[in-house]
C-alpha cells in the first residue's frame, strides 16, 4: 500500500484494508489505487499545505475519488461510509452529527475552542453526567485523561466525520464569540419603542459593529448548510429567538441575548435596504448573497409585535426552487398525471397549498422542466421569487397600476405560450339575479351556457 505505518490510524494500510474488510472496496479497486500511490500522495500533500489544510487525511483523498461501493454500486465511497467503516474496526459506535440537535450551550461552554481544535473534538450531548464526545480518531489512554480532568466527567467517544466536527467548531464557537462581544459592548437595557413591556434607555444601538456583522454572516452561512427555507427572528420578553424552517419543519437554533436584537435587526435591514428608523410598519426587501460561488436571494419582511421587530426572510435557493421533478416527492400516479397536465397545449393547472408547503418549488420547477427556446413563458408575480433568464418575469407594482388583472391583458399581447400567475387574489362577488315573474305553465327556458361571476 502507501503507507505501512501501523500507529497511524489513518495510514493508507489501515484505512484501504478497512474497507476491503468491510466489503466497500473490491480487490479492483485495491490495486487501483496502489497505482495511483504518486497521485494520492502529492493530493495528500497539497491538501496539508493549504491554508487551515494541517489535519486532511487519507479519508478526505479517497473521498473526493468518487468511487463506487462494491457492495452498492450506485452509492460513492465518501467520507462518512469511509468513517463509519474504520468505527466498525476501532469498535466504537459511529454516529452522524445533526446540527439542529446540538446545544450551543454544551458544545460551547464544556470545552474550549483551542482545546477542541487542537485535539478535533466535539462536545455533541450532555446526559446525566455524561458528555457524549465526537472524535474523528481513536483517543489515546492520556488524551482521554486530559478531557475526563478538563470536563470533570465520563466521556462516552463517538466517531464522526473530520470535516463535520471542524465545519460545527468553527459554526459554533464564530457565532457565540460573535455574539458574547455584541452582548458585552451592546450591555443594558436594550431600545425598542414597539415593546409593550419595554425599559427605554435613549442609547443608540449602531448595526455597525463588526461582531453583529460576524453573527449575521453566521446564521446566513448555518442557514444555507442546512438548506433552510426561512430564517425567522423573534423578540421575547427576555431574549431574540431564531428559528429556521427545515423540511417544512421549524426548528430553534440559537437563543440570543435581548440587548443585541435590536443591532441584528438593523444590520439585516441594512442588507436588505430598508428603513433602519421605520419600526411602527411592516417593511420588505431582498438580499443578494453568496453561497459557495452561487448567487441566492433572501426575501426579507419585518413586522412590529409586542416585544419588538421581528424579521423573516424566504431564502429563495436555486439548489431548492429549480429541481427534477422527479425529486419533489410525487406518486408515480401523480408524476404522470402531472406531466400530462404541463404538456397539454391549453387548459389551467391550479397549485395550492399553505405556506412552505412547496408551492414556489413546484412551480419554478415545472417552468425549467418546460421552457424551450420554441415557447414563450410569461410569470407575474408578487413579489418575483427567484430571477430566472429563461422566463419573462413581471413584478406586480400596485403603486403604478401593474396588477395581476392590468398586466394580464397586456401579456395576451405579447403571443405567450405558457402564463404563470402568481396569485389568485380579489373579491368574488355573487351574479345579479335574474328578474323573476311568473311564467305560464307551457313556457320554458332556452338552453343556455353558464357564466363565471365576475372578479372585481
Amino acid at each position: 500500500m502507501l503507507d505501512t505505518d501501523l500507529a497511524n490510524p489513518f495510514s493508507a494500510r489501515n484505512v484501504v484494508q478497512t474497507l476491503l474488510k468491510q466489503g466497500c472496496l473490491s480487490k479492483a479497486q485495491d490495486k487501483e489505487l496502489l497505482q495511483k500511490k504518486t497521485v494520492l500522495e502529492r493530493k495528500l500533500e497539497n491538501m496539508r499545505n493549504q491554508p487551515g489544510g494541517h489535519s486532511a487525511t487519507l479519508v478526505e483523498v479517497i473521498g473526493s475519488l468518487n468511487m463506487s461501493r462494491a457492495d452498492y454500486p450506485k452509492k460513492p465511497v465518501d467520507e462518512e461510509i469511509i468513517y463509519e467503516a474504520l468505527a466498525a474496526d476501532w469498535e466504537m459506535p459511529y454516529q452522524k452529527i445533526d446540527p439542529l440537535k446540538l446545544d450551543m450551550k454544551v458544545v460551547t461552554t464544556t470545552i474550549p475552542r483551542n482545546f477542541a481544535k487542537n485535539h478535533l473534538i466535539l462536545p455533541i450531548a450532555l446526559d446525566d453526567e455524561r458528555l457524549t464526545l465526537a472524535t474523528s480518531r481513536p483517543l489515546s489512554d492520556m488524551e482521554m485523561e486530559d478531557i475526563v480532568r478538563a470536563v470533570n466527567m465520563k466521556v462516552d467517544p463517538v466517531v464522526c466525520s473530520r470535516n463535520d466536527i471542524l465545519k460545527l467548531i468553527d459554526e459554533f464557537f464564530g457565532f457565540q464569540k460573535s455574539i458574547k462581544a455584541a452582548e458585552h459592548q451592546f450591555s443594558g437595557p436594550s431600545v425598542d419603542l414597539g415593546n409593550l413591556e419595554q425599559y427605554v434607555d435613549l442609547k443608540d444601538v449602531s448595526a455597525s459593529d463588526q461582531h453583529i456583522v460576524n453573527a449575521v454572516n453566521h446564521m446566513l452561512s448555518y442557514a444555507f448548510d442546512q438548506r433552510a427555507s426561512d430564517i425567522h427572528v423573534e423578540p421575547k420578553r427576555d431574549e431574540s429567538m431564531v428559528r429556521m424552517r427545515i423540511d417544512g419543519v421549524l426548528h430553534v437554533v440559537y437563543k440570543l441575548p435581548k440587548n443585541i436584537h435590536n443591532a441584528a435587526v438593523s444590520r439585516i435591514k441594512t442588507m436588505s435596504r430598508l428603513n433602519m428608523a421605520e419600526k411602527r410598519r411592516p417593511q420588505g426587501g431582498r438580499i443578494k448573497a453568496d453561497k459557495g460561488g452561487q448567487e441566492v436571494e433572501i426575501r426579507v419582511s419585518t413586522i412590529p409585535v409586542a416585544f419588538g421587530e421581528k424579521v423573516v426572510m424566504r431564502v429563495m435557493d436555486p439548489d431548492v426552487l429549480f429541481q427534477d421533478l422527479q425529486n419533489l416527492g410525487f406518486s408515480d400516479t401523480d408524476m404522470d398525471r402531472y406531466n400530462r397536465f404541463i404538456k397539454m397545449p391549453h387548459g389551467i393547472v391550479l397549485v395550492t397549498g399553505p405556506t412552505g408547503s412547496g408551492k414556489s418549488t413546484t412551480l419554478y420547477s415545472t417552468l425549467r422542466t418546460i421552457s424551450s427556446p420554441e415557447i414563450n413563458i410569461t410569470t407575474v408575480e408578487d413579489p418575483i421569487e427567484m430571477i430566472h433568464e429563461e422566463f419573462n418575469q413581471i413584478g406586480v407594482q400596485p403603486a403604478i397600476d401593474v396588477t395581476f388583472s392590468t398586466i394580464l391583458r397586456n401579456i395576451l399581447r405579447q403571443d405567450p405560450d405558457v402564463i404563470m400567475i402568481g396569485e389568485m387574489c380579489g373579491t368574488w362577488t355573487r351574479p345579479p339575479m335574474p328578474f323573476r315573474r311568473p311564467l305560464p305553465a307551457t313556457w320554458s327556458f332556452p338552453p343556455c351556457t353558464p357564466t363565471m361571476p365576475r372578479r372585481r
